[in-house]
């Protein structure tokens, strides 16, 4: 199997949890910018539902026509 899509894959996601992660720290700093760290996680899970569309199998197309 090609090693590239699980590559690219585990670098999204991990760049998808540091965004994540950095929200919830923003979140629990007194006085932090809320909305920054909503949308920081916000594009975190983005990241992570686009990684996973990527990474399904192509459906193979009808061979009727």
């Amino acid at each position: 199997m090609n090693e590239a899509p699980q590559i690219i894959f585990a670098l999204s996601v991990a760049a998808a949890l540091a965004l994540i992660i950095t929200g919830i720290w923003l979140v629990r700093q007194p006085g932090g910018n809320r909305t920054k760290a909503a949308l920081m996680i916000v594009a975190g899970v983005v990241i992570v539902f686009n990684a996973w569309i990527n990474s399904l199998p192509v459906p193979v197309s009808p061979s009727g026509s």
